[in-house]
């Protein structure tokens, strides 16, 4: 028997590839034997993203829409707080196509130089066989920056119904500017 259970037992992870070019971003995410692939760019105020991804027991391919709401602050003070909403289609081989909506709120701060802390609060509603489906995906973590170079570790709590945790996750995002 293990004294510490939590330590037998590893947590998923999730690694993010993202490539800009002026307003275009190319991303691969790989996690947990499932994977995907994005394509998009903004068009006026509006982000236009195509994903296709292999899930495992069946494949994805979904349009995504986001838009800033608003944002405040300076992450260099007291932090910037910025709000976006985002509408898809997520369409399957298998399972019910459907829509979702979620609001993400991004809050960063500035903690030395190039360094910053973040969260991002993600609550998504599904719309599946004529009912709502709640669900939640929330990061928080660390940026560092260098030159064009981004790399931002991370531990996802993701939860359904009311906020009840479903899993984590430990993963970092990776950007490159060119």
């Amino acid at each position: 028997a293990y004294i510490f259970p939590m330590l037998a037992m590893g947590e998923p992870s999730e690694h993010n590839y993202k490539v800009k070019k002026d307003d275009w971003e190319y991303t691969y995410r790989h996690r947990e034997g499932a994977w995907h692939v994005e394509a998009g760019t903004k068009i006026g105020p509006v982000e236009v993203m195509y994903r296709h991804a292999d899930l495992r027991t069946t494949l994805e391919n979904r349009i995504k829409f986001t838009a800033k709401l608003f944002s405040l602050g300076d992450k260099d003070e007291w932090g910037k707080v910025k709000v976006s909403g985002r509408v898809e289609y997520r369409h399957f081989t298998v399972g019910p196509n459907h829509w979702r909506a979620r609001f993400i709120t991004d809050y960063e701060r500035t903690i030395y130089g190039s360094v910053t802390g973040w969260i991002k609060w993600q609550p998504r509603v599904s719309f599946k066989n004529g009912t709502q489906v709640f669900d939640a995906r929330d990061q928080l973590g660390i940026k560092f920056k260098y030159n064009n170079l981004t790399i931002a570790p991370f531990y996802e709590r993701s939860s359904v119904r009311h906020y009840d945790i479903k899993y984590y996750v430990a993963g970092a995002h990776i950007t490159y500017k060119l």
